[in-house]
């Protein structure tokens, strides 16, 4: 039996692209699987839809936003790279008021996400999943991860991470394409 030590050694050895073979294996000599890409792939298809509270009040509804260009961005009260991206896709929002970008916090408790508020603040709406219904029809694993929803609801762009060398160019080099 793996112990949490091992597990987190082979996670950090795949996560960061060293050779599974050399991280910790299982008493019967097997590297853990990991999930399969493919199996997370729902790159052109419809976007899940799904409801939940905003975390100021009121609801937010993905089904009310068809016809909209829509980016969901997953984020969390621990999340580091969560404190950037975040302030970043408000700016992009002021630029771009043609885009409909909400910020789907998962905590469950609501004094953690308003302590980041307080000490990260950003003009965004706030969508509270703290069942983890979204996150899980979205099949989010990591923080932040983003959503590019195209007019029609399909998806058609994730994103997992954030990064001050990139940005948000990734996105908005696919904003180009998106109809």
């Amino acid at each position: 039996m793996l112990n949490r030590w091992t597990f987190a050694g082979v996670a950090a050895v795949t996560l960061f692209g060293g050779e599974p073979e050399a991280a910790a294996q299982t008493p019967g000599g097997r590297v853990p699987e990991m999930i399969p890409v493919e199996a997370l792939d729902l790159i052109g298809k419809p976007a899940p839809g799904f409801e939940a509270p905003l975390l100021n009040g009121g609801s937010f509804r993905l089904q009310e936003h068809r016809g909209s260009v829509v980016i969901l961005s997953f984020w969390a009260s621990w999340c580091g790279p969560c404190r950037e991206e975040l302030p970043a896709l408000a700016a992009l929002q002021k630029s771009r008021p043609d885009l409909k970008i909400f910020a789907v916090n998962v905590d469950r408790e609501k004094s953690k996400a308003q302590a980041f508020l307080a000490q990260v603040p950003f003009d965004l709406p706030i969508v509270w999943d703290n069942e983890a219904t979204a996150l899980g029809q979205y099949e989010v694993l990591s923080m932040p991860t983003m959503f590019l929803i195209d007019r029609t609801q399909n998806l058609v762009w994730r994103k997992t991470g954030f990064g001050r060398d990139k940005g948000l160019s990734e996105l908005e080099a696919q904003l180009q394409g998106v109809r």
